[in-house]
């Protein structure tokens, strides 16, 4: 299956450079700023090369340039690039001498609740078998934990909110969604130094259908940047 996805993605890389279509859909000719978003990673050397091919191109920006960038709609002088992760997998860690290579400052969005839940021996599993239907023995699962996330800001990374439990937000009723946001903001508060990017938050799953008129409402209150998977030039 990994070489199917190798194939896959050489063969999308290829076309993607031969027809520019990380530009395709600009329009105004605008030189373009965008999002990059990644999650867990198990293979190192296929990031690092793939930064390599981006930098060739684009360059990365962070986080405070992306946030100077959209609150003063400004110019920018080459395609721009931001990354980010997605849900705090533990692997994430192992990314810093990479992004150090690149000079890439990213934005880890990150579940506080799961942070704290991993800590039990009974209820995080519980929450893991049965709502995302994942063996919780499994080494993927495994989360950042603080230490791991003060680590990363201490490397020059930003730590963003993903929601407190990872739950669609869109079938939240009000009440949940404002107890899981002030939980997840009050722990990111807590245990982290201050940080920009507390003012940002990623959509759960990110895509379309995860996201209604109730929910971005009630975020676009809380956060002054809000972040989502959907594809293309938003």
């Amino acid at each position: 299956m990994s070489t199917i996805k190798n194939i896959f993605r050489n063969h999308y890389f290829n076309i993607s450079e031969k027809l520019n279509l990380f530009s395709f859909l600009n329009f105004e000719k605008k030189i373009p700023l965008r999002v990059l978003i990644f999650h867990d990673l198990k293979d190192l050397q296929s990031f690092s090369e793939l930064l390599d091919h981006l930098s060739k191109s684009w360059q990365f920006i962070t986080p405070n340039q992306f946030f100077e960038f959209i609150d003063s709609n400004q110019e920018i002088s080459k395609p721009s690039l931001l990354i980010t992760f997605d849900d705090g997998f533990k692997d994430n860690l192992y990314t810093i001498p990479i992004l150090q290579k690149f000079s890439i400052s990213a934005i880890f969005f990150v579940c506080p609740g799961l942070i704290e839940l991993q800590k039990t021996k009974l209820l995080f599993p519980i929450l893991a078998n049965n709502l995302y239907k994942i063996n919780s023995k499994n080494q993927d699962l495994i989360l950042l934990d603080w230490d791991d996330l003060r680590i990363l800001q201490n490397n020059g990374h930003s730590i963003g909110n993903h929601s407190s439990f990872h739950f669609q937000l869109n079938n939240l009723s009000s009440q949940c969604l404002k107890m899981d946001i002030n939980f997840s903001k009050s722990l990111l508060e807590k245990n982290l130094e201050f940080d920009k990017a507390f003012d940002s938050i990623a959509f759960p799953f990110g895509g379309i259908n995860h996201i209604n008129k109730k929910s971005l409402k009630y975020l676009s209150k809380e956060f002054k940047y809000i972040f989502s998977g959907l594809r293309g030039n938003n």
